[in-house]
């Protein structure tokens, strides 16, 4: 989307952090939205903005109407996102989500924002990839951190957030396609911070749903992370194992790790299912406990690796 030209920059706020790669699947939204609830639980008034068009309701913004909504025309499914970039009006988002946590939540209507930006090049030039910067700069005052869950596969959406955040955090799986797929990434993140952003950090890259044991295969997958986004990016030591059970039963939920660990307590046994005093989905399995605790590591260094970017 951008070219040569060199657009007027808009300095990104303190505390601005774009979650994002090259490759749908390896857990970009759900570390984003543990970022936003665990910034939002330590007092930090937080915003999550989701510039993706996979409805990701790790929060239960949707399915159990948390939040208190705008006014007025839903902010649900990417509309209030694709409103304020096409009416150029600051950003409304959902309110109070969590305790300190407002929400603009993605969707379907996000894929059309990369159709208007495409409309507005033609007149505007590369300055278009600064819309959401200027929606947010009304309210960025109103928080203490922002977090953005950025669209993967799609240059133009992608270029939107990079160029509204200060720094980058790239997550990957150890399969080949998830690390070329952080070449999109590497290649947007020159771009903006060449013509439009230049306080763009990167402030780091992490594994995620592998094998904490796989040290080999780590070091090797290590290596190629930094082959692709270059030699300095620093490299998270936490990994963050694969649970599926539990994982998907959250996110139905839509609970945190750590918010569905808090149930297990007051859980129903296998017993219970058996003796039809219960359903399945009512059994929180112990494997939550592990998988909270290595997300919650994860969230805390990466929080530590922003401060030392910005």
């Amino acid at each position: 989307m951008l070219n040569p030209s060199t657009a007027q920059a808009i300095e990104p706020p303190e505390g601005s952090t774009a979650v994002g790669t090259g490759k749908g699947g390896v857990g970009k939204s759900t570390v984003a939205a543990h970022l936003a609830g665990e910034s939002a639980a330590a007092g930090y008034r937080t915003l999550l903005i989701c510039v993706t068009g996979q409805d990701d309701d790790d929060l239960g913004i949707k399915r159990y109407g948390r939040g208190v909504h705008p006014q007025g025309s839903s902010a649900i499914d990417g509309e209030g996102l694709y409103r304020a970039i096409h009416d150029r009006v600051p950003l409304q988002p959902i309110r109070e989500v969590r305790a300190n946590l407002d929400v603009l939540p993605g969707g379907p209507r996000v894929a059309d924002i990369a159709n208007v930006l495409m409309l507005r090049l033609m007149q505007e030039g590369p300055g278009v990839v600064l819309s959401l910067a200027r929606s947010l700069a009304p309210i960025a005052m109103l928080y203490d951190r922002i977090l953005f869950d950025s669209a993967p596969e799609n240059d133009p959406l992608e270029q939107l957030v990079l160029a509204a955040a200060r720094t980058l955090i790239v997550p990957t799986r150890s399969d080949d396609s998830s690390i070329s797929g952080m070449e999109r990434i590497s290649k947007n993140f020159k771009v903006v911070k060449q013509q439009v952003n230049p306080h763009l950090q990167m402030a780091g890259a992490f594994l995620y749903g592998s094998n904490r044991s796989a040290t080999l295969m780590h070091n090797a997958v290590r290596k190629q992370i930094r082959k692709t986004l270059g030699e300095g990016t620093p490299i998270l030591d936490t990994i963050v194992g694969y649970r599926e059970v539990p994982a998907v039963n959250a996110r139905r939920k839509g609970l945190l790790f750590g918010e569905y660990a808090d149930l297990l307590p007051t859980s129903a046994t296998s017993y219970d299912v058996k003796a039809g005093r219960a359903e399945e989905a009512d059994v929180v399995p112990e494997t939550i406990i592990p998988l909270a605790k290595e997300m919650r590591e994860l969230t805390t260094e990466i929080f530590e690796h922003h401060r030392r970017a910005a």
